[in-house]
Parts: C-alpha cells; structure tokens; sequence
C-alpha cells in the first residue's frame, strides 16, 4: 500500500496529481523544501520545476525537466494580410478623393 497522499500512476510510477491546484501546492512545497534546505546549507532532492498533464492516467505530474520547444513549421504559400482600422479609414478616405491606391509589397 502507498503511503503517498494520491495516487501513483502505473505507467510512470510518478504521484498522479487530480486537479491542477493539488500540483500548485506540491510545487510551493518543492520550493519550500529547496529553500529550506539552502537555508541549513544541506541537500535537497526536490528538483522539480514544472507540472504536465499525462496522457496515460489524466493527472497531472511534476518533472524536473525543461518544457519542450514546439517546432514552428513556416507556412508556404500565400499570406494574407489583413489590414487595420488605420489602413481601411486611409483606403477611405483615398477612394473619397478619386485617388488610386498602389501598395507597395
């Protein structure tokens, strides 16, 4: 039988988390722990520095590793450009004098 207040997650075997304020206190409590620690000049094991949702149990984790980066794909072909409140009142305003508009790219 666990002795953790919550329940262990059977793919990890991490402390699954239920609801996201449950991982704000264990996280002020990892703080609290390095704090403390620093303070007594001794070591502490508590590393973790952010929280996940896992896709196996739907709970949330603590982990010690950094967030991974989302790799940005540029997009390819055209861009469509919407313009402002400033632009569409000068586009206006030319069309109201009889002028031509050019845009320049």
């Amino acid at each position: 039988m666990s002795h953790h207040r919550y329940p262990i997650c059977p793919v990890s075997g991490k402390i699954r988390y239920g609801e996201p304020k449950d991982v704000k206190l264990a996280m002020r409590q990892a703080a609290c722990d390095r704090s403390r620690a620093r303070l007594h000049d001794v070591a502490c094991s508590r590393r973790e520095t952010r929280s996940y949702e896992c896709s196996d149990c739907s709970g949330w984790h603590l982990t010690s590793q950094p967030a991974r980066l989302i790799r940005q794909v540029p997009v390819t072909g055209t861009t469509v450009r919407i313009p402002g409140p400033a632009a569409q009142a000068i586009r206006r305003m030319v069309a109201a004098t009889g002028l031509t508009v050019s845009t320049a790219a």
